[in-house]
């Protein structure tokens, strides 16, 4: 998924929940580095369990912080090497 507004909204809506980035790595069981490159708008797309995770955890709908990648082509890759890997495992 997309991070939105490279990371600003991650980090206002961690702040007004309180949390450090240490707290909020913690809670969705990443580094707290891995939540400084989002906010700081260098990690600009991550898993979708990971952005569902920390949108759960901030009690924010996940439309509000991220966006689903726009490009169906790069799905469609993903989706068939996926299923290229469980054929031939």
């Amino acid at each position: 998924m997309k991070v939105r507004e490279h990371g600003v909204a991650v980090q206002r809506w961690r702040k007004r929940r309180g949390l450090t980035q240490r707290e909020l790595a913690f809670l969705v069981k990443k580094s707290q580095t891995t939540i400084y490159l989002i906010e700081s708008g260098q990690l600009i797309t991550i898993s979708e369990p990971l952005a569902l995770e920390i949108a759960r955890r901030l009690d924010v709908p996940w439309e509000e912080l991220f966006e689903l990648r726009e490009s169906s082509r790069g799905a469609a890759v993903t989706n068939g090497g996926h299923i290229a890997a469980r054929a031939t495992a």
